[in-house]
């Protein structure tokens, strides 16, 4: 039984790709995260980072692919179009996100490839693809059997992968929460969240010790609030600062705490900053960088615990 269970960054920028010298360390392309569950490969959103990961799909064969959007925004989809295995004739997409009805995932990606906006249209793409919208309390399973959407709570076997949702309406239009579960450990992808006043008392029980917390932390103090010099207040806009996400890893008791959806403005100084400044109240919190990877599978050296964690923090 393969109990591969890591995690790594393909893109981790919000609203828009930023290349330049500014971004180098921690990468412009916009969000994109794989998760390798057992040899099951899930990819978290389709921002621009999901062109080089699928590139690298395609060099793999590994052709069977569940695609989870968080939300339909353009930064979330933008890479999509250019995602290889989509235009294979052999591969099998899965592909799920939130919407008011079972065809708006479709219909979104329909309309990001239609004549007017792009030359190949999303039928056009050889590859097999099941797309629907999926409801807060449907489950995904991915096990012997294949993956497949439920209703109610699996008994799932020890092989299987298990993904819930969370939805929340701290973003503009609500954006689904994951949490990908296998052998006992748990991944939550909690990207386009704003922190309530008293913090997100229902995200935190939905990450409740999570062993990776990947959580939005697009502004820092300063920014949120409206007093950075040249920038407007974001109150509101649907993103976190590193501060709130280090108030909700804390108060989930989750393993780590990986700040995401960096803002686009901001070069690789002021997001070690951000780190910073979420280490001061979670203590195992990293900034996401492009090729970061995190590997939760069991070590035998350490019961129970991780193997090495394939990161760097930067001081």
């Amino acid at each position: 039984m393969n109990k591969d269970f890591t995690v790594k960054f393909w893109g981790v920028r919000g609203s828009y790709p930023t290349p330049g010298a500014s971004t180098v360390q921690y990468g412009g392309n916009t969000a994109c995260v794989e998760i390798n569950a057992g040899g099951r490969t899930i990819i978290l959103d389709a921002g621009t980072g999901i062109i080089p990961l699928g590139r690298e799909l395609a060099k793999r064969h590994d052709l069977e692919l569940l695609i989870l959007f968080s939300h339909l925004h353009h930064d979330h989809t933008q890479g999509f179009p250019f995602f290889v295995p989509a235009y294979m004739p052999k591969a099998s997409l899965h592909i799920y996100g939130p919407g008011g009805t079972a065809e708006t995932v479709k219909h979104v990606l329909e309309h990001n490839q239609s004549s007017d906006t792009f030359p190949i249209s999303l039928r056009d793409m050889a590859s097999n693809k099941e797309i629907q919208s999926l409801r807060e309390s449907q489950i995904i399973v991915w096990d012997e059997d294949g993956v497949r959407v439920v209703d109610s709570a699996p008994s799932p076997g020890d092989d299987a992968v298990v993904i819930r949702i969370h939805k929340s309406h701290a973003h503009p239009g609500g954006v689904y929460h994951y949490r990908i579960t296998y052998q006992g450990k748990s991944i939550v992808y909690a990207t386009d969240t704003e922190g309530y006043v008293g913090m997100d008392r229902k995200l935190i029980q939905f990450a409740r010790d999570a062993d990776v917390l990947i959580h939005d932390a697009q502004y820092s103090e300063d920014h949120y609030y409206g007093c950075l010099a040249g920038f407007p207040s974001t109150q509101g806009y649907g993103h976190s600062t590193a501060t709130m996400a280090g108030q909700v890893a804390a108060s989930a008791e989750a393993g780590k705490l990986v700040l995401f959806h960096h803002d686009p403005s901001y070069a690789d100084d002021w997001v070690a900053a951000q780190e910073r400044a979420a280490k001061n109240i979670f203590p195992d919190s990293c900034a996401a960088f492009e090729g970061m990877e995190i590997d939760l599978a069991p070590s035998p050296a350490r019961r129970g615990g991780y193997k090495e964690v394939q990161y760097v923090t930067h001081d």
